[in-house]
């Protein structure tokens, strides 16, 4: 009977992997845009639990001309998992963008996801039906000064028609993309203007592109006008990126024509940009201009630039001048409270740093270190009921999760998961989380057990995969086991195979060109890039790099850094004199650099407390960043 059924079971087998295969070449057609083929296997695919998808794919290809009927039938059928919405959202810009407002009414309640272009059709559409709170969004939205597609410039034309923006708002918006570097949509709101008063698109690349020309050139001998001084302080912002002292010296010659108040505003964008370079000056510019007023990014580098200089008055000084939600960010309350701590507020210090000492992320774990308030996390594991998971396994998008990441599909199965997880109790998320594990998706087990909110374990949320691989490679090149485990961590998460959108590779990010280095140092043999996908080979190699940089600089905090930005760029980050680690951190000026600093610390803290069962202190860990020499000697050879 069982040599029987062998055939049966190899042909059905056969044929499983034949109709994946149709799933994954749909996917192919699809951005190959073959629509004939996608035809065929779609129907193909019908199927199969994985159909929607060629289905899905195929109306996207044919949206223009796809029946409604199909539309609506696909709509019905998918409601359980993301696709739905993501067809709804592009049939949606297909009927804004033909004006079929009465049929955008009719679908645009059902959608979930926020879209900025369906956001403007959907305020044109309003306007089509005369709702006026439709023109008081549209002035709200105009007035945000923040980029906008297309769709919204006729919302903002009906403004101006009903005159409900003129010369003042329309330049309050230009000056903020323009600071943006958001130059295409500075020239469409420049159309808004009377033209007498616009600008010259010409003026604008000179200012942009040689600010230093624009700046030099003779001034108009009439007053100037707005778009003069708007242009003026583009091209001071501009010349300020690379030469702050020039900039300086150009604004303090334009002060009598600027004004005392774009004046101020100028010398706030140079005080940002020499923020960012931490020039020594920034803090001074910063207070040149005066009480402002400041926008957002001013104000953040503004507090930067006042923790290097240890200038804690004028950290508090200007997170009190941030808007209440940027001011609530865990990193403008840390420093709230050691600013109000080094001026002698202790009750006020402890009041802003108490609600954060209970957050368990980078300054969570710093504000508990400086209340003496230091929770350990608990290390024991949380059994979860077999039955939890396999009720999280017959949720349809997780299995179609499940699916998709077997078939390489990384990208739809991350949609799948995440509708699967929508609104779900602590443990439910920890059986999403054990199901990830036991199907080898430890990133998407970590990041499940990450949103726990009160029930919580750190052991799936700080796995210690591949430890025997780990130890021995940081036993061998000298390097802590938190640390690697901490930068694995925030690097891939532990998935072996992930590509990152620059190149980077497998569980330590390692780029090509790099691996190639590393491998030239240790005399690596027969090696090729396809090693990285194994585990050993690219821990191994990672750790090795990473010893590299940190003999080479000798310091953890700069050593992070330079993982994720290159040697250069951290020893230019460093200032003349020594710099406690946190301020460091927060101060580089690459956004992705600086949250990965973070990160990786805190990872570290928690790792350290697994692997040692001690804790360690975080502030200790990061120590004081070493000042940056007055020679630099020769330039290092690591890449």
């Amino acid at each position: 009977m069982l040599r029987c059924l062998a055939p049966a079971l190899i042909l059905l087998a056969t044929l499983a992997r034949a109709a994946d295969a149709d799933i994954v070449a749909a996917r192919a057609a699809w951005e190959r845009g073959n629509v004939a083929a996608l035809a065929k296997l779609r129907d193909r695919s019908a199927a199969h639990p994985l159909g929607a998808y060629p289905a899905f794919w195929h109306l996207l290809a044919t949206l223009d001309v796809a029946p409604e009927a199909d539309l609506r039938a696909f709509l019905d059928a998918n409601r359980d998992g993301p696709l739905a919405d993501l067809l709804r959202r592009d049939w949606l810009k297909r009927l804004g963008a033909a004006g079929k407002w009465g049929e955008f009414r009719r679908e645009h309640p059902a959608l979930v996801a926020d879209d900025p272009e369906v956001a403007c059709y959907a305020l044109q559409a309003r306007l089509d039906s005369g709702d006026p709170e439709a023109l008081r969004e549209a002035r709200g939205r105009f007035l945000g000064g923040k980029e906008a597609p297309a769709p919204c410039q006729p919302v903002f034309a009906a403004l101006a028609s009903e005159r409900l923006i003129g010369s003042p708002e329309v330049w309050s918006r230009i000056r903020q993309l323009l600071a943006a570097g958001a130059l295409g949509d500075a020239k469409r709101a420049n159309l808004f203007l009377p033209n007498r008063e616009r600008f010259d698109e010409r003026d604008l690349a000179l200012a942009n592109d040689d600010p230093a020309r624009f700046l030099a050139r003779p001034r108009p001998k009439a007053p100037p006008n707005r778009a003069f001084h708007e242009l003026s302080l583009h091209a001071l912002a501009r010349l300020a990126r690379k030469s702050p002292d020039e900039a300086a010296t150009r604004l303090q010659e334009l002060a009598t024509t600027l004004g005392p108040g774009d004046s101020r505003y100028g010398w706030a964008e140079i005080a940002q940009a020499s923020a960012r370079s931490h020039h020594s000056r920034a803090v001074e510019w910063y207070r040149l201009a005066g009480e402002g007023p400041f926008t957002e990014p001013q104000l953040q580098w503004m507090v930067r630039a006042a923790l290097r200089a240890g200038d804690w008055r004028l950290v508090r000084a200007a997170v009190n001048q941030m808007p209440p939600l940027e001011a609530r960010d865990p990193a403008w309350q840390y420093w709230l409270g050691r600013a109000l701590r080094a001026e002698g507020a202790n009750d006020a210090a402890r009041a802003v740093l108490l609600p954060l000492a209970r957050e368990r992320h980078f300054y969570g774990l710093l504000a508990a270190e400086d209340l003496g308030l230091v929770q350990p996390p608990d290390w024991t594991p949380r059994s979860v009921p077999e039955e939890d998971v396999a009720r999280m396994r017959s949720v349809s998008a997780v299995g179609r999760a499940m699916a998709l990441y077997r078939l390489g599909l990384s990208q739809e199965a991350f949609r799948e998961w995440v509708f699967g997880l929508r609104a779900r109790t602590d443990a439910e998320y920890l059986a999403a989380a054990e199901l990830a594990s036991r199907e080898g998706l430890i990133d998407r087990s970590i990041g499940t057990a990450d949103r726990t909110v009160t029930l919580h374990d750190f052991t799936r949320r700080y796995p210690t995969t591949h430890i025997e691989t780990l130890s021995e490679s940081a036993r061998q090149w000298n390097v802590a086991e938190a640390k690697v485990f901490a930068m694995i961590r925030q690097e891939s998460r532990f998935n072996a195979t992930i590509r990152s959108r620059a190149g980077a590779i497998g569980l330590m990010q390692l780029m090509p060109a790099t691996a190639s280095w590393v491998a030239r140092q240790m005399s690596f043999p027969d090696y090729r890039i396809s090693l990285l996908d194994l585990p050993s080979v690219n821990i191994a190699m990672g750790t090795y790099y990473y010893h590299r940089v940190l003999a080479d600089l000798g310091d953890p905090v700069l050593a992070t850094a330079a993982y994720n930005a290159g040697p250069g760029r951290a020893k230019r980050w460093r200032d003349a004199t020594p710099l406690e680690g946190a301020i460091y951190a927060e101060t580089i000026p690459f956004n992705e650099t600086r949250d990965y600093v973070k990160r990786v610390f805190a990872n570290a803290w928690f790792y350290h407390h697994r692997l040692n069962g001690e804790a360690a202190s975080l502030r200790a860990m990061l120590g004081k960043v070493p000042a940056r020499p007055a020679d630099p000697g020769a330039a290092s050879d690591i890449p």
